[in-house]
């Protein structure tokens, strides 16, 4: 027990290092771990889908146009608030956001939940995971 105190003592810095490597390491296991809780996968959200559920595409008007799940609407999370009054009869109904990776997905979790939509979820890996299952897409207008 001396030794590592000594120790400590002796390399402040990069115990400091450690602690705070640690800190960030737990953060980012408990917002993940948070955020999976409202995460589908490409086929539960195939069966959100087929039942009404409203799909929010959060990329970019020239990413959305190369290809998005199949009756997607584009909206963008620097718009979100000036958007979301437009989709407020979806309130009940369960809405599906993606973006290529899912990594602004708690964001617009966060968002979507405080405008009040009651079962709001993330496709899980983003576009990216219903590419690899190869699920299809749509592109103006036509399936691919």
């Amino acid at each position: 027990m001396n030794q590592l105190l000594e120790f400590a003592t002796n390399h402040l810095l990069l115990v400091a290092a450690a602690a705070v490597t640690g800190a960030l390491l737990l953060y980012n296991e408990i917002r993940m771990a948070g955020s999976s809780r409202y995460a589908v996968s490409p086929d539960q959200a195939v069966r959100l889908m087929n039942k009404g559920a409203l799909v929010l595409d959060l990329r970019k008007p020239e990413e959305y146009a190369t290809g998005h799940l199949s009756g997607a609407k584009n909206l963008q999370l620097v718009d979100f608030d000036k958007q979301i009054d437009s989709l407020k009869r979806f309130r009940n109904k369960p809405v599906i956001a993606y973006d290529e990776r899912g990594a602004n997905m708690p964001r617009a979790i966060a968002h979507l939940r405080r405008a009040e939509f009651e079962h709001v979820f993330s496709l899980r890996g983003g576009l990216l995971a219903w590419r690899e299952e190869h699920l299809p897409l749509e592109k103006a207008g036509k399936k691919s």
